[in-house]
């Protein structure tokens, strides 16, 4: 699908099925992700990123 990573766990895809990562989008929407009134007037469907792996918060405890 895509060859670079997301930190995103999902995708864009257009009506024309090219497939878009939702970083394009962060200068248009103030730093949010699009909502889903916004998808439908783009025509654009939210897609599942096949490729993501969902990474284990580092938790780091203080030992006294």
């Amino acid at each position: 699908m895509l060859k670079k990573e997301s930190k995103y766990s999902f995708l864009y895809q257009a009506h024309d099925g090219s497939v878009m990562r939702p970083e394009n989008f962060l200068n248009i929407n103030k730093g949010r992700t699009l909502s889903s009134s916004q998808l439908r007037m783009l025509r654009i469907n939210k897609i599942k990123n096949t490729s993501y792996k969902r990474q284990a918060s580092a938790t780091i405890r203080k030992e006294e």
